[in-house]
């Protein structure tokens, strides 16, 4: 059966399983785009026939990929001495675990 997105304007609200999107938008009474190799995600958006990731920080960016992109590359890994970092809003930065 195919999934579909519930949206509410570009907002992913739910997603839901059903025969068809005649179906789907009947149940939910909002409007259902289906999604097959890219998952739509709830928090979510549509925008320009592509469903988008939740947005996981306000300073990050979309790639040409459409993905959630740090607007700072993540700090280059050193084998010898590995380090882990987080990423830090307040600072917009990379931080050392």
């Amino acid at each position: 059966m195919p999934n579909f997105a519930v949206l509410e304007n570009t907002s992913i609200i739910n997603t839901i399983v059903a025969d068809n999107k005649d179906i789907a938008e009947q149940v939910t009474g909002k409007t259902c785009i289906e999604f097959t190799t890219e998952p739509a995600e709830p928090g979510g958006t549509y925008v320009n026939g592509i469903f988008l990731k939740i947005k996981p920080y306000p300073s990050w960016v979309l790639n040409e990929f459409n993905h959630w992109v740090a607007p700072v590359e993540y700090p280059e890994i050193d084998p010898e001495n590995f380090k882990l970092y987080n990423w830090d809003e307040s600072t917009i930065s990379w931080v050392e675990v």
